[in-house]
C-alpha cells in the first residue's frame, strides 16, 4: 500500500493501489455472492441451508489464503474485516436456535433469553474481532473509544430526533402496517428484547462502521468507503433476515448505512450511528414488523 495506517488515523492507498484494490474487492465479493446464492437454488433458504456459516467459512478461507500466500498479504486486514461481518452474525443466528444448541441450555428457540444471549454474543465477538482487525491493520483509529466531541453529540441528538419524526410521518402503507401497532413491551420481556436489540445494533455498527468502513478507507476515498459499506450493509440484511414482505426495507437500510457511515466520519465517533441504530431497531421491532407479519 502507498501509505500505512498509523495509530492516529487511517492510511490510504494511492490511485494505482486503489484501482487494484477495487478489482480485488469486487472479486472477493463476487465469490461471496456465489457461495451465498448458488447453493440456495438447490436447497431450502429458510430451513436447512446454513448460509451464514457457509459465508463465514468462505471469508475465513479467503483470510487464511491472504496469510499463507505472500502475494496476497496486502489483503489480510480487508479479508479479516469481511470475516468480522459474517462470523458474529453466524453466531447470532446459531444462538437464536435456527440450528443452535439444545433448548435446555438457554431457553426455547427465539425466546427472550435466546435473543439476549445471541445479541450479547454477537457484540462480544464483534468487539474481539475489532481488536484483531486493529492489530492487523496497523492500529488505525476505529472511532470506538474516546470522549465524544460536540459534533458527535449534536449528530446523535439531531439525527435520532429526525429519524423518529420521519419514521412516524411516513404513510403507514409504505411501511407495510396500519397505524402503529406497538408491541406490548413491558416488564422483563420488554427489557430483555430491548437489551437484545440494542446489543445486536451496536455489534453491527462495530462490524460495519468501525471495522469494514475503516478497512475500505485504507484502500479508497472516504466517500467510496461509505458507499460500499452501505451497499454491503443492505445486501447483508436482505440475505439474512429481510426476505418476503420486509424486502421493501432494503433501500431504506442501504440509505441508513450511507447516513451512518457519513455520520461516523463526520463525528469521528461511532456514537451517533450506534444510538440511531438502536432506536431504528426498536422502531422496526415495535412499530413495523408486527404490522408486516400480522402480530402486535
Amino acid at each position: 500500500m502507498a501509505s500505512e495506517a498509523g495509530a492516529g488515523g487511517v492510511g490510504r492507498a494511492g490511485p494505482i493501489e486503489a484501482g487494484r484494490g477495487s478489482v480485488e474487492l469486487a472479486v472477493i465479493l463476487a465469490g461471496a455472492a456465489a457461495v451465498l446464492l448458488v447453493p440456495r437454488l438447490f436447497g431450502d433458504p429458510q430451513g436447512v441451508d446454513p448460509f451464514a456459516w457457509r459465508l463465514s467459512a468462505y471469508f475465513g478461507a479467503v483470510w487464511g489464503a491472504s496469510l499463507a500466500i505472500p502475494s496476497l498479504r496486502r489483503l489480510t486486514a480487508l479479508t479479516f474485516s469481511l470475516l468480522t461481518l459474517a462470523l458474529p452474525v453466524s453466531t447470532w443466528l446459531w444462538l437464536l436456535a435456527y440450528s443452535g444448541p439444545a433448548p435446555g441450555l438457554i431457553g426455547p428457540a427465539n425466546s427472550v433469553a435466546r435473543n439476549v444471549a445471541a445479541g450479547v454474543a454477537q457484540l462480544v465477538l464483534a468487539l474481539m474481532m475489532a481488536a484483531g482487525f486493529w492489530m492487523l491493520a496497523g492500529r488505525p483509529r476505529l472511532r470506538l473509544l474516546g470522549r465524544p466531541g460536540r459534533a458527535a453529540l449534536v449528530l446523535t441528538a439531531g439525527g435520532t430526533l429526525a429519524f423518529l419524526l420521519v419514521a412516524f410521518a411516513l404513510p403507514a402503507s409504505l411501511l407495510g402496517r396500519e397505524g402503529v401497532p406497538l408491541l406490548a413491551l413491558s416488564g422483563s420481556a420488554g427489557a430483555g428484547l430491548g437489551a437484545a436489540n440494542a446489543a445486536s445494533a451496536v455489534a453491527q455498527e462495530v462490524q460495519f462502521r468501525a471495522v469494514f468502513q475503516v478497512a475500505l478507507e485504507q484502500r479508497f476515498s472516504p466517500a467510496l468507503a461509505v458507499v460500499v459499506q452501505g451497499l454491503v450493509f443492505g445486501v447483508g440484511h436482505l440475505a439474512i433476515q429481510y426476505e418476503g414482505p420486509a424486502a421493501s426495507f432494503i433501500p431504506i437500510v442501504v440509505g441508513l448505512g450511507w447516513l451512518w457511515g457519513w455520520m461516523t466520519i463526520r463525528a469521528k465517533s461511532l456514537l451517533p450511528a450506534a444510538v440511531m441504530h438502536v432506536v431504528a431497531d426498536f422502531f422496526i421491532l415495535a412499530a413495523v414488523v408486527s404490522g408486516l407479519y400480522g402480530g402486535g
